[in-house]
């Protein structure tokens, strides 16, 4: 059974992928909708595929790229995944889901800072995602920088005041902030933080137990009674509280009430030892008094037995003054009862109920008189305090539209207005409803236009309005109006961060640095101030300024890693790289293995070799390059920048035992391979080159499938034979001329040397023309490599030419080359030639110009005088040599020159490439047409041509090349005068059109 069960296994599996490989669509939309039903399914893998197929059809699809970059990221290929989506947020960078999966790969390949620019795109969008401020606090946690860390909670807590989650790590930094105040013995100071955070979390034990501390110290136990009472209302049964209170009640002397307290609030059960033992230690301290003589007991009995007013009124009194809330409930409910409407007692009960011991039943009461009591002042005021005390609740919660109204009706009450008016501005500036604010900030100053306060919520809302130099002219006048306080140099500081926050986000670095050093000049010691000067400084970039700003930071911070690390940084782009370096070996003694000072140290050396690079001191910048590449491995840049230098620089044999002696300490390298194969392609060992090559790893889909194409070719050109068929035809439209070339040339390959023979064919009316030869070329070493060959021909061709070349490798891609050929044509007239070049390669682009210079022995011709054609046997001459007219002879110049440039543009990675050539001169540069009679005449010419050679498999390639040669030439025209027969020549302009066709084939 179990072996079927695998059988079945394997069938489903090879159905499976059958079916994947069965869907193919011609439509993109149809690739998408699988890709999407397989991310559903969580089939990343077939996802993947499917995204990738549609998109070799639809290349440009952004939402098959979403899913082929969400694919790749649940497959753990981040820089793919990162490389696809990011093509996608360049298009559209507001596109939510995109920037999740981005900070997802960030926040996975430890690249924070990139991850942290993402999340406040995000929070751009939705400011007020919760879970994305809970990341980023997480993600500066990750960094270790929990500065900002704490800087977003802080934010987030105002955002959210409600949420448990952020209330109880907000409470656990105020909790800390409160022990320092302890610490520094500032009572008053921790006990705010304590108040604050009972406000807002009742049930914060740590917060009452400080409070009651700290007036404990100050002398205050009434004070510390008060508040554990206040404590013992939100946790009743807790065991320390308890023992707080019955502490505090005997040290006041109130043993009776801590009896009571016992008796009537403690649980008996849930604390035995307390009613065991300490209630009979309570009875023996209080039994000195006598219940009968105490006055207070004598009125209680009043009352009972007959309700004696007075005694009633003198019960209530002290029941309240002395805080036996039993007695006090107890009484006033009795006289209530006689007499409802009296508004003493309704008052007594009102105040009885206190915010301390039950604000729900203390509101609901002053609710009640109110509604009886309209115009009683006291009441009234309870009532508005409670008003104003639910609309701050209201505000704390973000519920404006609860708020506004109750504090726009309370701004007619003379004792809320001026609180009612700065809450009414304060919500108008929460709802950023600038308009209104500013109009609610000018009636404050008009209600009370001495208190600064009011200017600096106006300077506050200019901030929130990002009118940053109104903001600060405002605080700046209240700092010459008050110089002795504190707390406008503190604001106008604070703005001017702000204000340099936001042109550093601008990117105006210019615009930002007098702001930052108006600011440094009241505080020349803010490490933000500093920090972003820095920064502006590098990004201008003014490196000089920068280091100035990094060395006064260092000044008032002498141990601060950031600084120094940014100082090193400045140093290095100044190309200071010695005091950069002199920098790193401080920290380094600190921090011995911090990765970070070792990163900084590797880049450092990597830009001094990269500048050693530029200014040609290979040696060094070689050096430079290891030791970078030593401190920080992961840094592939200078690996790389390192082997290609040895390989451009460096023989090709000292380069392949470098990159070995590299494999052996990282013999998984794929980079070393593959540049291994690169050296092995320079030295024409195309086996080897193909092998290591493979090596290459390409995240892209679609540059990988090019560079498959680039490994076929190098495979083609380990094939040691090659033939090429050609067809020339060329025309010319001021004579009637056309005529027509076809050649076939072959070529094998022998290790170092390559022989070749070469057939050409011409055809005129005259008569047929054929030219044979046979040529070899030989690579001598790396930089130097030569080719010579013989060609003899009949007819139109001259009757044998002999001609060599040499090439010579230079450094930056420079080549030298040199040639010298002989031609005799078939009037035995001789040419020598002498050929100058130089190319340079870029990387997909060769250009090349060449010189040639022509010398002939001087020949006489004698003309046909029926066809006109130069006859190949020469007529007479005088005695000093020169030819007569009689008989139709002339002679050539013994001297010509052309000059030729020409251009090759790689446009893929098939190498297919386009060509321009241009050449001028006293003789043609166009070789291809040597068989021609006036090939060698003197005249001017100019040729522009231009051609595009297609590899249709890496075996197999045309080529096609066109040209127009414009020259000017001598015509004769022959006429007879009194029976002489006279030859006169002419300038004639002649346009040519040259096309050819190439098939080249590898075998």
């Amino acid at each position: 059974m179990k072996t079927n069960k695998f059988i079945y296994i394997f069938v489903a599996i090879v159905l499976s992928q059958l079916n994947m490989a069965a869907q193919v669509y011609n439509s993109s939309d149809l690739y998408f909708k699988e890709a999407k039903n397989d991310i559903a399914n969580k089939n990343f893998t077939k996802a993947a595929k499917m995204s990738w197929r549609g998109l070799k059809i639809s290349p440009n699809d952004l939402d098959l790229k979403t899913l082929l970059g969400k694919a790749n990221l649940e497959l753990g290929r981040y820089d793919t995944a990162r490389y696809v989506l990011k093509q996608v947020y360049l298009k559209n960078r507001k596109n939510i889901d995109i920037l999740k999966y981005l900070v997802n790969i960030e926040q996975a390949t430890n690249r924070y800072s990139d991850a942290i620019c993402f999340v406040n795109e995000l929070l751009e969008i939705t400011p007020y995602a919760r879970d994305w401020w809970m990341r980023k606090i997480t993600i500066y946690k990750e960094m270790g920088n929990f500065e900002e860390a704490e800087r977003a909670l802080q934010r987030l807590y105002q955002l959210y005041p409600n949420d448990t989650e952020i209330k109880e790590q907000f409470n656990y930094i105020r909790l800390d902030d409160a022990s320092e105040a302890f610490k520094e013995k500032n009572y008053d100071n921790a006990n705010e933080i304590y108040k604050t955070i009972i406000d807002e979390n009742p049930s914060n034990k740590e917060a009452y137990l400080g409070i009651i501390r700290n007036e404990l110290l100050k002398g205050n136990p009434d004070a510390a009674l008060q508040y554990t009472n206040r404590s013992l209302l939100e946790m009743p049964n807790d065991r320390e509280l308890i023992e707080k209170k019955i502490g505090l009640l005997e040290e006041l002397g109130r043993h009776a009430q801590a009896i009571s307290y016992i008796k009537e609030k403690v649980d008996k059960n849930a604390f035995k030892d307390i009613h065991s033992r300490t209630l009979p230690y309570l009875l023996q301290q209080s039994a000195g008094f006598n219940e009968y003589n105490d006055a207070y007991e004598v009125n209680k009995k009043l009352v009972e037995l007959n309700g004696n007013s007075e005694s009633q009124d003198y019960v209530i009194k002290n029941s309240l003054g002395k805080g036996y809330d039993i007695d006090a409930e107890y009484f006033i409910k009795k006289a209530i009862k006689k007499n409802p409407n009296n508004k003493k007692l309704l008052i007594q009960e009102m105040e009885l109920y206190k915010p301390i011991k039950d604000k729900e039943r203390f509101e609901k009461k002053v609710l009640e008189n109110h509604e009886k009591f309209p115009n009683d002042t006291d009441i009234t005021f309870q009532y508005n305090k409670i008003m104003y005390d639910r609309a701050k609740v209201h505000v704390t919660n973000k519920q404006y539209d609860l708020a506004l109204p109750i504090f726009t009706e309370l701004a007619s009450s003379p004792d809320f207005i001026k609180e009612s008016e700065q809450q009414i501005f304060g919500i108008f500036l929460a709802l950023e409803r600038y308009d209104e604010a500013t109009d609610q900030i000018d009636k404050l100053i008009g209600l009370d236009s001495e208190n600064p306060d009011h200017l600096l919520r106006k300077s506050t809302l200019y901030q929130k309005m990002e009118l940053f130099d109104d903001a600060l002219n405002i605080t700046r006048d209240l700092e010459q109006k008050y110089p002795l306080s504190l707390k406008y140099p503190s604001v106008y500081i604070s703005q001017v961060e702000a204000y340099a926050t936001f042109l550093m986000k601008e990117q105006r670095y210019r615009k930002v640095l007098p702001v930052l050093e108006d600011g440094l000049t009241r505080e020349n010691n803010n490490k933000r101030l500093l920090d972003m000067a820095i920064n502006a400084s590098s990004a201008i970039p003014d490196y000089p300024k920068g280091i100035n700003y990094s060395l006064s930071a260092l000044s008032f911070y002498p141990k601060n890693k950031n600084f120094k690390l940014k100082l090193t940084d400045l140093y290095t782009q100044n190309k200071e790289f010695d005091k950069a370096l002199t920098i790193l070996d401080t920290l380094k003694k600190t921090y011995v293995y911090d990765r970070k000072i070792k990163n900084a140290e590797a880049e450092i050396l990597f830009f001094r070799a990269r500048n050693q690079e530029e200014r040609g001191l290979v040696d060094e910048a070689l050096t430079n390059y290891d030791s970078a590449y030593a401190l920080n491995p992961k840094d592939e840049g200078s690996l790389m920048r390192m082997i290609n230098l040895h390989i451009n620089q460096k023989p090709y044999d000292e380069s392949l035992e470098f990159i070995n002696k590299k494999i052996k300490k990282s013999p998984n390298d794929n980079f070393l391979k593959y540049k291994k194969g690169v050296v092995f392609e320079m030295q024409q060992k195309f086996d080897s080159a193909y092998y290591y090559q493979k090596f290459r790893k390409i995240d892209n889909p679609y540059e990988q499938i090019e560079w498959n194409t680039t490994l076929e070719t190098i495979k083609a050109e380990n094939l040691k034979n090659e033939i090429a068929v050609s067809y020339l035809n060329a025309t010319s439209d001021s004579v009637a001329y056309n005529t027509s070339l076809a050649s076939i040339n072959y070529s094998r390959i022998d290790g170092k040397n390559t022989y070749g023979a070469d057939m050409n064919y011409a055809a005129r009316r005259s008569g047929v023309g054929v030219q044979v030869g046979v040529n070899l070329a030989r690579i001598f070493n790396e930089t130097l490599y030569g080719d010579a060959g013989i060609l003899l021909g009949s007819k139109f061709f001259p009757k044998f030419k002999l001609y060599a070349n040499a090439y010579k490798g230079l450094k930056k891609g420079y080549e030298a080359q040199v040639g010298i050929s002989y031609d005799r044509l078939q009037n035995d007239q001789n040419y020598f030639t002498l050929k100058l070049g130089v190319a340079r390669t870029w990387e997909d682009i060769w250009v090349n110009a060449r010189l040639s210079l022509m010398n002939t022995s001087p020949t006489f011709f004698e003309r046909d005088p029926d066809s006109g054609e130069i006859l190949t046997e020469p007529g007479p001459t005088d005695p000093d040599g020169n030819a007569t007219i009689q008989n139709k002879t002339y002679s050539e110049s013994l001297f010509y020159t052309n000059f030729m440039l020409q251009a090759r543009i790689n446009v893929n990675a098939r190498k297919d490439y386009f060509s321009i050539i241009a050449s001028g001169g006293s003789a043609p540069f166009d070789q291809q047409l040597e068989f021609q009679s006036n090939t060698f005449l003197n005249f001017t010419n100019v040729m522009i041509g231009a051609g595009y050679k297609y590899n249709m498999t890496p075996r197999t390639a045309i080529l096609v090349d066109g040209t127009w040669i414009n020259f000017q030439s001598n015509q004769n025209t022959i006429f007879n005068d009194n029976d002489n027969t006279i030859e006169v020549f002419n300038a004639v302009y002649t346009n040519q059109y040259n096309l050819s066709f190439t098939l080249i084939t590898h075998f």
